[in-house]
């Protein structure tokens, strides 16, 4: 039986594929967080977790009711500067609880997008690492270009509030 929400399209929602392209580009983002990994883990997997760390606009309209794992889906939607809705269709393609996961476009936005999201201990705190390896539909240049750049200031945007946000969590 086919999950209805992976059929979702909204505009600019792409084709449904899961396919891995032969040109992809990979952007790797990494922070320390003063928190242990079980707790940015579970807030990495939670949807207020995802809601509180995304830019303004994002709208979760479907998550894993049972929680994450591998074969679940989740639906979001945005509009690119305000206007243009986006709707994204991913699947947890693997997950190993307390450590990573990673989620793959269904469809959305790109080509190809899979970003794993990895947990691991640091000292008294977390390392966290988001593993992005993505295409769009406008070539290898324009991917690592301009879309990196426009990554590089989403993710690493994205990684100081997912820090603020645990780290605060943590205080007494």
């Amino acid at each position: 039986m086919t999950d209805r929400r992976t059929d979702e399209r909204g505009f600019l929602s792409g084709p449904h594929t899961a396919e891995r392209p032969r040109a992809t580009s990979t952007a790797v983002y990494g922070a320390h967080f003063d928190a242990p990994p079980d707790r940015v883990f579970a807030f990495c997997t939670t949807r207020s977790g995802l809601e509180r760390s995304m830019p303004g606009g994002v709208r979760v309209l479907h998550w894993p009711a049972d929680g994450f794992a591998e074969g679940e889906t989740m639906v979001l939607r945005w509009r690119i500067a305000g206007v243009v809705p986006v709707r994204w269709v991913g699947v947890i393609d693997s997950f190993e609880d307390g450590e990573h996961f990673t989620d793959l476009q269904l469809r959305g936005l790109f080509r190809y997008f899979r970003h794993t999201h990895t947990v691991a201990p640091d000292g008294a705190g977390t390392a966290y690492t988001d593993r992005v390896e993505f295409a769009s539909r406008f070539g290898v240049l324009l991917d690592r270009t301009v879309l990196r750049f426009v990554m590089n200031r989403m993710f690493l945007r994205r990684l100081a509030l997912m820090r603020d946000l645990v780290e605060e969590a943590e205080r007494p």
